[in-house]
């Protein structure tokens, strides 16, 4: 049974890792359900699964980020980064609690919330790229979305449509923008949690890691596509959830 439940989770991972949907709100409701270990290590594990998927799916992006580490969105993505870091340190020294989904319905409303401003309230501005500012804005709205119920790709997507970036490019930027902030939470939580996911054997993770893997594969094809019809979809679903957290 043990191994279905990982199975679920991997799934779940994998496909809400890049919908607008927060996957770490998902975990974090499937832990109070009693089927996924609340553990941040695990969920970062299974973050690790699906950023594989989209090394893979996002290859070529990938690649030319690696050869011009400070040209193009490289620079964009270093900046971004650091106020992410700030923004979660922040969270984690100050407001654990808050990490393991203290105000989770509260997350989940507010990514309904920022998915429907995106969609109703941002206008697409023609010729409108990343730049320095935009990047540092979505950067510090992507450490918020530490917060569980709080969507990192709607959040950060949102973040960019304020400035008049179309929907595709701006998902496009939120999902390289999560490779160095994953890779990161990973070390530094592997290292003060000795790299134990409180619970959770180690053929569970691998079933869960290879179930996140496989379906991110999906999840961000679907997703890269999605964004040209729009991502209004997702704001009754969230909201939903948002309601069903407060009764769980």
């Amino acid at each position: 049974m043990k191994y279905w439940k990982a199975l679920l989770v991997g799934v779940t991972q994998g496909v809400t890792e890049f919908l607008p949907v927060s996957s770490s709100g998902h975990l974090a409701l499937l832990a109070k359900l009693s089927v996924a270990p609340a553990s941040v290590f695990y969920n970062l594990a299974l973050h690790v699964a699906t950023l594989c998927a989209l090394l893979v799916v996002m290859r070529r992006e990938v690649w030319d980020l690696l050869a011009h580490p400070i040209k193009g969105d490289g620079k964009y993505i270093l900046a971004a980064s650091l106020p992410t870091v700030v923004v979660a340190f922040v969270f984690k020294k100050l407001f654990p609690e808050l990490l393991m989904g203290r105000l989770l319905g509260f997350g989940f409303l507010l990514t309904s919330a920022l998915l429907f401003a995106s969609e109703r309230l941002c206008r697409e501005r023609v010729g409108t790229t990343v730049s320095l500012r935009i990047a540092l804005f979505t950067g510090f709205v992507q450490g918020i979305a530490v917060l569980p119920g709080v969507s990192r790709s709607g959040s950060t997507i949102w973040a960019a449509r304020c400035f008049g970036v179309s929907t595709e490019r701006a998902a496009r930027f939120s999902f390289l923008l999560s490779i160095p902030v994953i890779i990161g939470g990973f070390l530094l939580e592997g290292i003060e949690s000795g790299f134990s996911a409180a619970g959770a054997e180690t053929g569970e993770i691998i079933v869960a890691a290879l179930a996140a893997f496989v379906s991110g594969v999906f999840a961000v094809k679907f997703m890269l596509g999605k964004t040209k019809k729009g991502l209004m979809p997702f704001v009754p679903y969230t909201f939903l959830l948002g309601v069903l957290s407060y009764f769980v």
